[in-house]
């Protein structure tokens, strides 16, 4: 008897789950798991940068393009001071986003549009991976939703979205739109969503070229010639035309991008010595960094290289570029969606074609989870054991920094350790204090333009209590600065003149 109960209760959970499966397939999940994934996603993700921004765990990049956007909204030249004496925001990467993006700007906080904008952005990018699972690949809800959950817990997903402000992640969900509409025959939505993506950077124009050879091998000759002539030709004219013609006849380039280059030097460069860039690309960060985003989603992405080699060239230009200082997501961004791109095809080539669908093996699927999973809990900065729960908090030496910029004018001129530039961004004149170096007054940097300088122990390396009393003598001495400011238990001065 209870051999038969046993068998009784295992064909009543088998037709339960078959008909919640064909409940699924009908049209429920198309419906409700993409929007539920990419809410959860988005609203995590600016929900964690704006804690961030609280807790003051923000650093340069956000600082600088939260300048460039203030200065739009108050009808200046967006020439932020955190990119360079004269640097043009538009001579970073050609990101004409940012101007639609001040229009928000003018009724909320730039540093919190700026990361919520990026937080709905990569949330909304898990709409066009479901339909590319569903309608291009015919994939099966399971495995849908499998690689839907792999990008959202992907640790880049999170890096990208929460650590500062990166242009490039704004074009994510715009190329994964150009790759689903462009193989569904959409071409209107097609050409917006390629028109969006050459607005967030221009250097992507290179992948959105490429990516035309891959529709010429698909048959579509008109549109695979069109994206390949707009992207090829919108990156060079402003990397190699544009670059020379905005920036400011004299003045220093913009040294945070690209480590003191300008787009148009960096392609140049890496043009005339193809030999010290191969070895460049080699390096360990490099390798870490492409494995760190093909691990997660166990290596799938190389079952399909004719989807994945189109941002090869602009890979290779980005990690040939970088260095240790370079963020995550301004070499990751455009790479993570054509992995995506890349995830979709290579599990319909492993699946076997049923009546109308792809039917995988199962421990593909499970296997795919676990690594998503296993990579979000060991990698990933919103992982719990980061405990992102508490980014918000502020504890004494975050109180003491508000407390220090309580004491400024809206309008001073100011230079300020990372932990306080976003919350001094809304103003013409702000710079970085040096981190890399011990804290003198000889390589600070201090011009007389300078009318305030707030310095915070924990972002300064080697500050003894000795090295603060000489810098705080030599700044009354030779710069005539006053400590007008003192929290000594905090490691918080400011000083101004």
């Amino acid at each position: 008897m209870a051999v038969l109960r046993r068998e009784a209760n295992s064909r009543r959970l088998n037709r339960a789950v078959v008909r919640a499966q064909a409940r699924l397939e009908a049209g429920i999940g198309d419906r409700w798991i993409p929007s539920l994934l990419a809410t959860l996603l988005g609203v995590s993700l600016a929900w964690a940068g704006l804690e961030r921004i609280d807790g003051l765990m923000t650093g340069d990049d956000l600082a600088g393009y939260s300048q460039a956007l203030w200065l739009i909204t108050q009808g200046f030249e967006p020439r932020a001071s955190m990119f360079g004496t004269g640097v043009h925001l538009l001579e970073l990467r050609w990101s004409f986003i940012m101007y639609p993006l001040a229009l928000a700007g003018l009724l909320f906080e730039p540093a919190k549009v700026l990361v919520v904008a990026q937080g709905i952005a990569l949330g909304l990018a898990v709409l066009p991976i479901w339909g590319l699972a569903r309608r291009v690949a015919n994939l099966r809800v399971g495995a849908a939703s499998a690689l839907s959950l792999a990008y959202c817990l992907h640790p880049a997903t999170h890096r990208i979205g929460t650590i500062d402000f990166h242009p490039g992640a704004l074009a994510i969900p715009a190329l994964l739109g150009a790759a689903y509409f462009g193989a569904t025959k959409k071409w209107v939505p097609y050409w917006i969503c390629v028109v969006l993506a050459l607005l967030c950077r221009a250097d992507i124009g290179l992948a959105v070229g490429l990516w035309g050879v891959v529709l010429l091998g698909d048959g579509e000759r008109r549109s695979g010639v069109w994206t390949l002539g707009v992207g090829l030709v919108w990156s060079l004219a402003l990397l190699l035309v544009g670059q020379p013609i905005i920036a400011e006849p004299g003045l220093a380039v913009a040294w945070s991008a690209y480590n003191g280059q300008t787009l148009s030097d960096t392609v140049l460069g890496s043009l005339r010595s193809p030999m010290t860039s191969l070895g460049d690309l080699l390096t360990q960060d490099n390798i870490t960094l492409v494995v760190s985003l093909l691990t997660p989603v166990i290596f799938l992405p190389v079952l399909s290289l004719r989807h994945l080699l189109p941002v090869a060239p602009l890979a290779g230009l980005l990690l040939v570029t970088s260095s240790s200082q370079t963020p995550f997501a301004e070499q990751s961004a455009v790479l993570l969606a054509f992995v995506m791109i890349a995830c979709v095809y290579a599990l319909n080539r492993l699946g076997t074609m049923g009546v109308d669908r792809v039917f995988l093996d199962l421990r593909i699927l499970f296997a795919l989870a676990a690594a998503s999973g296993l990579s979000f809990v060991v990698s990933s900065p919103m992982s719990p054991y980061e405990q992102p729960w508490t980014w918000g908090d502020q504890d004494p030496v975050d109180v003491a920094i508000l407390e220090a910029i309580d004491e400024l004018d809206a309008d001073t001129p100011v230079r300020a350790s990372p932990s306080a530039l976003v919350k001094l961004s809304n103003r013409p004149w702000l710079y970085p204090l040096a981190t890399d170096i011990a804290p003198i007054t000889s390589n600070m940097g201090f011009p007389d333009f300078t009318r305030a300088v707030l310095t915070v122990d924990r972002d300064l390396p080697d500050r003894t209590p000795e090295s603060r009393q000489d810098f705080d003598a030599r700044m009354a001495q030779e710069l005539e600065f006053v400590l007008q400011y003192d929290n000594l238990d905090n490691g918080v001065a400011l000083y101004v003149r």
